[in-house]
């Protein structure tokens, strides 16, 4: 649960505890069950923000920035980027050549990417900025996401002796650089945007 869950449901209890000693005991189990539905409500709303869902989650038992797997049709273990807007699934390198093509496509991907988010017009209403910046930014964090979880594979691969551990440095040496330009492009955004994240 994040800080600011954690301080919304600490006022919220707070508030729910000061109308227990005005209002008496009676209205105790109701006052935490509107609690807790309320922080259940926020954390899937949280959630929905973070894999770039515009509306409300109908599947609040489910986390939609778990990282899905499976098996495509040709058997093959297959990966979700875990939170991408696209819900694009890839096959999950197992060897260098692999590794090797994913991080490439991973790279253009992402110079488009922060091209793209260099090139996004700053509001001119200072109340417009805050959801023009999250807007600009959501592509960006989905392949953050993928960064990680590719980082994730490769780690899996040394582990199971798939790779050596010369490549998995090389891998990870090139997935911070790539991890690196998104960083920039996200503190740009937020500078130009105006924006404290």
């Amino acid at each position: 649960m994040s800080k600011t869950l954690r301080s919304i449901g600490a006022a919220l209890c707070l508030t729910a505890a000061l109308a227990m000693s005005l209002g008496g005991c009676a209205d105790r189990d109701d006052a935490t069950d509107e609690i807790l539905e309320r922080l259940d409500t926020m954390q899937r709303e949280i959630e929905d923000l973070r894999s770039g869902s515009t509306g409300s989650s109908s599947n609040a038992g489910s986390s939609s920035g778990d990282d899905a797997s499976g098996t495509d049709s040709s058997g093959d273990t297959t990966g979700s980027t875990g939170g991408s807007d696209s819900g694009t699934t890839y096959a999950t390198p197992t060897d260098e050549a692999g590794f090797d093509e994913a991080i490439s496509d991973l790279k253009s991907r992402v110079a488009d990417a922060v091209a793209t988010a260099d090139a996004v017009t700053v509001p001119s209403s200072p109340a417009d900025r805050p959801q023009a910046y999250f807007d600009a930014t959501r592509p960006l964090e989905a392949l953050d996401d993928e960064v990680d979880w590719l980082d994730d594979q490769v780690e899996t691969a040394h582990r199971s002796h798939s790779i050596d551990r010369n490549t998995m440095w090389t891998m990870e040496d090139r997935l911070d650089v790539i991890d690196d330009q998104i960083d920039r492009a996200k503190d740009s955004l937020e500078r130009r945007m105006g924006v404290d994240d």
